[in-house]
């Protein structure tokens, strides 16, 4: 007669108070960065079509898997001596510049990574291992904002967002109601500055 299997252990209350505030900061980090990844995709497409950034972005899409793979790496192995020269910035006592250098480096890195990665999706996905490790990031991902948004925390953050959009609502149907108060003369200055400098 076979003994009963064990029953699967349950992870302990302590642990799991422990190890939240890692699960919400790793989550809201990997939110800052999937912000950062369309942000920088919808500045790059503003771009004008150079002929020479027509040609290389062809060119790059057309690339072997591993040549892909080496041009997807290159972002973050030329930044490593911009990163290196922001600790020693920081080191030597000048802490705003050396995070000024990290902050520019982490946006201009996603933003260059992000358009690589756009042209050299289907060719990395070729390779079987990067697939494999691709679907394993974004099965970790997703469990970890699952259970960011299954939060308390999280919930309240929505109802803080929501009461915002009302409030904002309501404030510009006010300003609506009556268009010759001050705030709504500033509004329109403000809109009509950004309106120009937009065309520009």
């Amino acid at each position: 007669m076979s003994s009963p299997s064990p029953a699967p252990r349950r992870p302990r209350p302590w642990r799991r108070r422990l190890l939240a505030p890692l699960i919400y900061t790793a989550a809201l980090l990997l939110m800052l960065e999937e912000w950062l990844w369309d942000a920088s995709q919808a500045v790059l497409a503003r771009i004008p079509a150079w002929p020479l950034l027509v040609r290389l972005q062809r060119w790059v899409e057309r690339l072997s898997p591993y040549a892909a793979l080496l041009i997807f790496l290159a972002p973050t192995l030329l930044l490593l001596p911009v990163k290196i020269l922001a600790l020693l910035s920081i080191t030597h006592g000048h802490p705003t510049l050396g995070l000024c250098i990290v902050l520019i480096a982490k946006v201009l890195g996603t933003a260059l990574v992000a358009r690589i990665y756009a042209l050299t999706r289907r060719s990395l996905l070729s390779l079987a291992w990067f697939q494999r490790y691709h679907d394993k990031l974004m099965e970790i991902k997703a469990r970890l904002l699952a259970q960011l948004h299954a939060s308390a925390g999280w919930r309240q953050l929505q109802r803080l967002r929501q009461s915002l959009r009302e409030g904002m609502l309501r404030l510009r149907l006010r300003l609506a109601a009556t268009p010759s108060s001050p705030l709504a003369r500033i509004l329109r200055l403000v809109r009509r500055l950004v309106a120009r400098m937009r065309r520009r």
